[in-house]
C-alpha cells in the first residue's frame, strides 16, 4: 500500500490547481524563501564541539548547532470543503468530513456558533497540522549543517474534523479540559504585553472576538500547541518528538516563545517568521473573504550531530 504522505505528492503532480489556492510546492517554496531571504532559519554557526569516542580509542569531533527548522504546516479554514492547501482538502479534508458526518451531523462551522447561527461574536474554525512537505529540500544528509527534523513530510498530526468532539468543546468529552482552561487559560494566552487575543486552553475551535485573523491565529497555535503539549486531555493527535538525537533538542511549541515562529504563507505569502501575537505578526492584509489562513510552524532546534562512538561532551 501506497502510504498516505507520498499519494499526497502523486495528487500534486496531477491536478489542476486554482490560483487562488496554494499547494505542497507553494509551500515548499515558501520554506526555501522563509530559510534563504527571510529571518526564519535563524541558523548560528558553530563555535563549540561534541567529543566521540571511538570504540578503537580515537576520538571525534562534531559540531554543535543550533538553527530552526519548518517543522510544520498548520491551516484555519471555516468549513470543511474551504481548506486553501489542494491536496490536503482533495485527500484528507474530504475523508475527515464524511466520517465526520455520519458520526456527528450537521456541527456547523463559520463565523458563528455551531448552535446559534446568531452568535457573531462566536468565530469557528477548522484546522489542519501537517509535516512541511517543504523538508524534503532540506540538506538533511549533509548532518555536520543541520539538525534533522522530527517531523515527517505531509504526514497528518492533527485534524480537526476527526477531533470533533473535542474540538467543539461537546461534554462529556471536553469537560477535563474545560475544567483545567480555568487555571491554565489565565496563563497561557496570544499575545505579549498588553496584547490579548485568546487563551491557548481549552484547545478548541471556538474564539470570541470579531476580528477574524486574530481568532484564527489563536486556532493555529492551540492546533500546533497540541503536539508538543502533555495537557492535551483526550485530543485526537500524533506527537511531535523533542527528541531530534542522542543528544539534540527540539523545542516545544509553545505561545509567545521565542522558540516558536510562524511563517505566514497564505493569503499572502511572507519570508519572515514571527511569534504570533506579536506585532510583526500581524496586519490588516491578512484578512480575506474566505476566512482561511495558512503558516508554516518553525521550531527551535539546539544539540549535538550525531556522531560514532560514546558521548564524552562539548568543547569549551
Amino acid at each position: 500500500m501506497i502510504k498516505l504522505h507520498w499519494l499526497l505528492l502523486l495528487i500534486l503532480f496531477s491536478i489542476n490547481v486554482q490560483a487562488e489556492n496554494i499547494t505542497s510546492w507553494t509551500l515548499t517554496r515558501a520554506t526555501l524563501s522563509g530559510a534563504i531571504k527571510g529571518n526564519c532559519l535563524r541558523y548560528k554557526l558553530p563555535k563549540r564541539f561534541c567529543i566521540w569516542a571511538s570504540p578503537f580509542g580515537g576520538r571525534k569531533l562534531t559540531p554543535v548547532l543550533d538553527h530552526y527548522l519548518p517543522d510544520l504546516v498548520v491551516a484555519v479554514y471555516r468549513n470543511n470543503d474551504e481548506n486553501p492547501w489542494t491536496e490536503v482538502k482533495i485527500l484528507l479534508d474530504k475523508m475527515s468530513a464524511t466520517a465526520q458526518e455520519k458520526v456527528f451531523p450537521h456541527v456547523g462551522s463559520g463565523n458563528h456558533s455551531f448552535l446559534d447561527a446568531h452568535e457573531q461574536q462566536v468565530i469557528f474554525k477548522e484546522a489542519d497540522v501537517l509535516g512541511n512537505p517543504g523538508l524534503t529540500v532540506l540538506p538533511h544528509y549533509f548532518k555536520f549543517v543541520l539538525l534533522p527534523s522530527t517531523a515527517k513530510p505531509l504526514v497528518p498530526y492533527f485534524q480537526s474534523m476527526v477531533d470533533s468532539f473535542l474540538w467543539r468543546g461537546l461534554m462529556p468529552q471536553a469537560l477535563p479540559e474545560e475544567t483545567a482552561a480555568v487555571a491554565l487559560g489565565e496563563l497561557h494566552h496570544v499575545g505579549r504585553g498588553l496584547t490579548d487575543w485568546g487563551g491557548v486552553y481549552p484547545h478548541e475551535g471556538t474564539v470570541m472576538g470579531q476580528d477574524d485573523a486574530k481568532a484564527s491565529m489563536v486556532i493555529a497555535e492551540r492546533a500546533a500547541d497540541l503536539l508538543t503539549n502533555s495537557h492535551s486531555y483526550g485530543h485526537i493527535h500524533k506527537t511531535l518528538s523533542l527528541i531530534c538525537g542522542e543528544h539534540c533538542q527540539a523545542s516545544a511549541i509553545k505561545e509567545n516563545s521565542d522558540d516558536t515562529l510562524f511563517q505566514l504563507v497564505y493569503p499572502e505569502q511572507q519570508s519572515d517568521c514571527a511569534v504570533l501575537g506579536s506585532d510583526e505578526s500581524y496586519s490588516n492584509k491578512m484578512l480575506n473573504e474566505k476566512g482561511a489562513y495558512v503558516w508554516i510552524v518553525w521550531r527551535h532546534y539546539h544539540g549535538c550531530a550525531d556522531g560514532d562512538g560514546i558521548y564524552i561532551g562539548e568543547t569549551p
